[in-house]
């Protein structure tokens, strides 16, 4: 034991490969543990009960690791645009409501009596318009008959003068029909101006009618102020006020949140550049149980690179149909920049000597004429972890068999008994 001692102590301080070193220290406990048993050749140990598995070929991830927070799509906050006094809230936090949804209202005090005096006045200005143009078919019919009737007095008075000119009829007869024909035409000229009249009456009471539309259109915005409702479908958030208070303009009243899709802001290091592209998958890991509770694309990558920390902003989408993400959420992010071929184990098959990690892998072999399985240990190079399993990147190969329980309990060359 005092030499076993020595030779440990030599190979643990030279510089000899690490994992040559493991081997032999391996290698040389087992030996020793052989000398110092004097019944090891006379019995050998009963197989250990334990569980194998067939090591497989899988799919080996290259990815990165981020910590950041979930961001809805669509949050409002929603503010009254006028002042008053709170008459009712229609909705409760955490409902989901449609677009539309009316979800308080306030008291209308004298905005429904403005809308009211405002659809009078538009009454009185369409009744005095529906006059003005009575008046103005009124006078243009009359205006109608007076210019026919200038018309024949101006021919009457062409008749007459043509035969007062040749001595037909006397001049007296000349002069009723210059008389006739001024007569009509100042009835024409009058009739004129009350066209002109009727006209601009016409205009005003239209003038009237759009002022008082107007009026109605304010004072029902107005009333439109007085019914906050929801801008986009969300879900409805905590409300500081209650029914009475009077709020202002610009006061939260509560908030609108959309989660059918979050956005995760991703500080990607400038090193990646290369392997950084729109579509690249991108999973939300539980922290506690390191399980994956949603997938994502990278859907937006910055132009620009912070210069103070060197990182590209990228954001990833992740529908949320089954609402088990929030907005403001922490979570675990896992970008994926390869997948290929490889060899996966489980955690539970590593035992770790001297920072080496091995494996029991098991052989099939005869012993007193029996066929029996015995385990090797075996040095392997471990990559990362991908949930419940580790990456092999050299040590073993697809188609062995390694054991993955009890395996505290072998040691080298062990026999053991698999068990379903």
């Amino acid at each position: 034991m005092l030499k076993l001692h020595y030779l440990l102590n030599y190979l643990s301080q030279s510089l000899v490969n690490p994992v040559l070193v493991a081997t032999l220290m391996v290698t040389v406990l087992m030996s020793a543990c052989k000398k110092a048993d004097p019944t090891a050749n006379a019995q050998s140990p009963p197989p250990s009960p334990v569980k194998v598995q067939k090591v497989g070929t899988g799919t080996v991830e290259e990815s990165s690791d981020f910590v950041g927070s979930l961001e809805a799509q669509q949050k409002v906050t929603l503010q009254p645009q006028t002042q008053g006094r709170i008459e009712a809230i229609y909705v409760s936090s955490g409902q989901r409501v449609q677009e539309g949804t009316k979800i308080v209202s306030l008291s209308l005090d004298q905005t429904q009596a403005n809308v009211a005096s405002s659809r009078a006045s538009l009454s009185a200005a369409q009744a005095a318009l529906a006059t003005a143009q009575a008046q103005l078919q009124q006078a243009e019919a009359q205006r109608t008959k007076a210019a026919s009737n200038v018309q024949l007095q101006r021919v009457q008075f062409n008749s007459t003068q043509q035969l007062v000119t040749q001595g037909a009829q006397a001049r007296l007869q000349l002069d009723v029909a210059r008389n006739n024909l001024q007569t009509a035409i100042a009835d024409l000229q009058a009739l004129d101006k009350q066209v002109a009249a009727a006209r601009a009456a016409i205009r005003e009471a239209q003038a009237n009618v759009r002022s008082s539309q107007a009026q109605i259109a304010a004072a029902q915005v107005n009333v439109n102020f007085k019914q906050v409702v929801a801008p986009i479908t969300g879900v409805v958030g905590t409300f500081p006020v209650k029914v009475g208070d009077y709020v202002s303009t610009g006061q939260t009243i509560t908030t609108l949140t959309q989660n059918d899709a979050l956005d995760l802001n991703l500080s990607i290091p400038s090193n990646r550049f290369n392997q950084l592209r729109v579509g690249i998958p991108v999973e939300l890991i539980d922290p506690t149980s390191q399980q994956r509770i949603g997938k994502g694309y990278v859907n937006y990558i910055s132009p620009n690179v912070d210069v103070n920390q060197q990182s590209i902003l990228s954001k990833a989408r992740f529908s949320n149909s089954q609402g088990r993400l929030r907005d403001g959420q922490y979570v675990q992010a896992r970008v994926i920049w390869n997948r290929q071929p490889g060899i996966l184990i489980p955690t539970v098959a590593v035992t770790r000597i001297g920072g080496q990690s091995f494996v029991f892998v098991t052989e099939n072999k005869t012993v007193n004429g029996k066929p029996t399985q015995i385990v090797h240990q075996r040095l392997v190079r471990l990559g990362d972890i991908q949930g419940s399993n580790y990456q092999v990147t050299s040590g073993l190969q697809g188609g062995e068999t390694i054991v993955t329980s009890g395996i505290l309990k072998l040691r080298e060359g062990a026999p053991i008994q698999p068990q379903s």
